[in-house]
Parts: C-alpha cells; sequence; structure tokens
C-alpha cells in the first residue's frame, strides 16, 4: 500500500510539472494561470514623455522605429511620422499629404531601409514614397502584378527586395522587387475574414518577423520565403489556425465575427516579441477583453501563462501599439489616459516618480509617454 502511496505521488508531480520543450515548442498551459511580478525580469523603468505643444500633437502611435538614437513613430489618423531625440523632445515631422509630387494621401505603414538609409513610406493601394531621414523627397516607386489590390506592411529585406503584408488577400506575404516592379513570390493562404485580426511583422536585430492570430508559429521572413523561427504549444488547445468558418451575419457585424472566431479557437495571439533571453506574448481568452501575457525563458526552456501581475499594472500590447523588444530593454508607448494602467508611483525611483506626478498633475492631455522597462 506504502509503495503505491509513493507512486501516486510520483505520478501526481509528474503530471503537474511544465510538460517539456522536446520539439523545440514553447509550451504554455493555458488551464494554470500564474501571477508572477514584472520585477522578475525588468531592474528598472523609465518614462520619457514626448514633447506637447501646439504644433506637436500626436492622436495615436500606430508604428515607432529607432534610428540614430531618434524615435521615428507614425500617428496613423493625422498620416504625420514624428521624430524625437532620446529624451523624447521633438526634431521633425513629416507631413506630406496631398495629391502632387511626393506627397501621400495617407501612411499605410513606414520603414527605414538598412541598404539605403532612406525612409519609405507605404500607401495602401501600392505606392511606396522614398524620402530622405530629413523627409526631403527622393522618388516614388510602385507595386504592379496581375491580381494586386492592397498592402497594409512593409520590410525591406536586402537590397533589391521587399516583403509586403496584406491582411485580406489570400495570400498574405509579397516578395517583390520594387527597382524592377517584379513579382517575386507570395504564400502563407489564409482563410481572408482572419485578417480583420491581423498582426504586423517585427523586427529583432536587423531580421523580421511574422505570426497571426490563431496559428501557432512566428516566421522569420527569409531572403527568398517564410522560414519557421518557433512554434508556441497550447496542448490540446493548439489549432492549425489557417483555416475558420464564418457565417454571412459576421461579415457585418464585429461582435459576431468575434463570437465565432472564439467558438473555433480558444486563443487569439495579439502580439509577439522576442529577445535573446524571452519571448512575450499577450493573448486573449474568451473575448477580446479577457488579455493575458505569456513569458517564455530560453535559458530555463519554461514559460509563464500569467493572468496578472503582482504590481497590478498593465503590460504588453493593449490598444495595439508598437512595441520594441531589445536585448537590453522593452519599449512601449502609453496614451497618457493609461499612464496608471501600466506604471504606479511605487515601480520608480526617486527621480521617476517626480516625472510620473508631473504627468499627473497636467490640466492638458499630454502626448504619449514612451515607457522603457530595462531587464535585469
Amino acid at each position: 500500500m506504502k509503495k503505491v502511496f509513493i507512486l501516486l505521488i510520483v505520478v501526481f508531480f509528474t503530471m503537474c510539472k511544465q510538460k517539456p520543450q522536446t520539439d523545440g515548442a514553447i509550451f504554455v498551459d493555458l488551464d494554470r494561470p500564474e501571477k508572477v511580478s514584472l520585477f522578475d525580469y525588468f531592474r528598472s523603468i523609465e518614462l520619457i514623455p514626448l514633447e506637447t505643444s501646439n504644433d506637436v500633437l500626436l492622436v495615436g502611435v500606430k508604428k515607432m522605429l529607432i534610428h540614430q538614437d531618434n524615435y521615428y513613430i507614425l500617428d496613423p489618423k493625422q498620416s504625420i511620422i514624428f521624430v524625437f531625440d532620446k529624451f523624447g523632445r521633438f526634431k521633425s515631422k513629416i507631413d506630406n499629404k496631398g495629391q502632387g509630387k511626393g506627397e501621400y494621401s495617407m501612411i499605410q505603414d513606414f520603414t527605414i531601409n538598412p541598404f539605403s538609409s532612406n525612409l519609405e513610406v507605404l500607401e495602401a493601394y501600392g505606392k511606396v514614397h522614398v524620402y530622405d531621414l530629413l523627409g526631403n523627397y527622393i522618388e516614388t516607386k510602385t507595386i504592379t502584378f496581375p491580381g494586386f489590390r492592397v498592402v497594409h506592411t512593409i520590410a525591406a529585406i536586402d537590397a533589391q527586395t521587399h516583403v509586403f503584408h496584406t491582411m485580406f488577400e489570400p495570400e498574405k506575404i509579397i516578395y517583390f522587387n520594387l527597382d524592377e516592379q517584379k513579382l517575386l513570390h507570395q504564400e502563407f493562404k489564409e482563410n481572408s475574414r482572419l485578417g480583420s485580426f491581423s498582426n504586423n511583422p517585427y523586427q529583432y536585430r536587423g531580421d523580421w518577423f511574422f505570426f497571426r492570430p490563431v496559428h501557432p508559429i512566428v516566421y522569420q521572413m527569409g531572403s527568398r520565403k517564410l522560414e519557421a523561427a518557433f512554434r508556441f504549444d497550447f496542448g490540446t488547445y493548439t489549432r492549425e489556425g489557417k483555416t475558420a468558418v464564418f457565417s454571412k451575419e459576421s461579415e457585418r457585424s464585429l461582435s459576431k465575427c468575434v463570437e465565432e472566431l472564439f467558438d473555433q479557437f480558444p486563443y487569439l495571439i495579439h502580439s509577439v516579441r522576442h529577445n535573446s533571453k524571452y519571448v512575450f506574448a499577450s493573448l486573449s481568452r474568451i473575448d477580446l477583453d479577457d488579455k493575458v501575457n505569456v513569458i517564455y525563458d530560453r535559458a530555463s526552456r519554461k514559460s509563464k501563462y500569467i493572468s496578472e501581475f503582482t504590481e497590478k499594472v498593465q503590460f504588453n500590447s493593449y490598444r495595439g501599439e508598437e512595441i520594441i523588444v531589445t536585448d537590453e530593454y522593452v519599449l512601449m508607448p502609453c496614451q497618457w489616459v493609461d499612464l496608471e494602467k501600466r506604471i504606479t508611483k511605487e515601480m520608480l525611483d526617486d527621480n521617476q516618480k517626480e516625472i510620473f506626478e508631473e504627468l499627473l498633475k497636467s490640466e492638458m492631455e499630454e502626448n504619449p509617454i514612451l515607457i522603457k522597462y530595462w531587464f535585469k
């Protein structure tokens, strides 16, 4: 009887252990939420308020790039790219809306091409306007091939190749040579309705990565095709995630579309970022308002499915903000009205507490604040 009891204990603890990462997948136990502290990962937090004035007012932040110690920030509603220095002081802006030469109707996305050092502005219907870093117009290139309709993001893979991502076309990834106006390759077929929950590619150490809302694989955009970088294993909840069934009603109602999505998939991936130490992801469970975090430690090969941080603050992408992860820090923008949801005074050192209190005292809404979480 004693031997049976010991055997049961061993079996119990074996079952409770996290599934081993024998196949290289990141196992996430969606049935075992945990509560952890942000300071398990970060040593300090820095607030960088973006300068606010009558001429420098941001409605929102869709994308953010760091280049030569400057922040390039896209405000999508105004179709303006604002440039701030590393202290958050305003330097310049690219605001060329119009119908003339060198002007754009709206900015869908932008990038700084590392091979030309030029800034490239993407319009959804196939125009790429090229400027120098001061905003001086250079040229306009176009995406043209039979069947082309719309693209939503741009990435320069090498000196001859751009990769464009489209939310709603059957094949989501387009490899294209802009100089020769030549289609090189298309791939990643997916149900077009899933594009409503699309994620933008992200960059780490000069490479670009692509992930989808319910597909468990994160891809690196290779020089000629997508290559699997890593994948999530949600156990019995894992789905292939490229196909789904939606009703006609869901085409007219986002709430119905969300309902039908969660009838078929137990999770929705909002954000993925990684560095040499960690993989960060934010997920929704049950509905779009139920957001949780996943942090995977590459050294221990263990993940934490985090329902709440001990600091009782939000972390990761909750308004679809751009997040930058380097080996030194995580950087994310925060709307002024959301500051107390992201940071508490107790999380900051004395200098940062003063900045925090000054921001809260403001009688008018301030521009977004960049929050920099420094890794241990």
